[in-house]
């Protein structure tokens, strides 16, 4: 697998869970229902947010050094 790949699955993974499950604890906190639906789409939009965001900065990175380890 490619380095790339990864980081983009690893940024997919970390930001949908963190940004669903905040987003989850606020309606517990406000007493409202656990909606399955609600969870699901912040889950999967926040998460390939973050993909775009992840692949954009590590691509940039790698073309302003060619050289480094990423």
């Amino acid at each position: 697998m490619k380095p790339i790949y990864k980081v983009m699955l690893k940024a997919f993974v970390a930001g949908e869970t963190v940004f669903a499950t905040g987003q989850a604890t606020w309606d517990f906190i406000d007493n409202d229902n656990f909606n399955q639906w609600k969870f699901m789409t912040n889950f999967i939009i926040f998460g390939l947010f973050m993909l775009l965001m992840v692949k954009y900065n590590y691509k940039s990175k790698i073309e302003n050094n060619p050289n480094s380890n990423l």
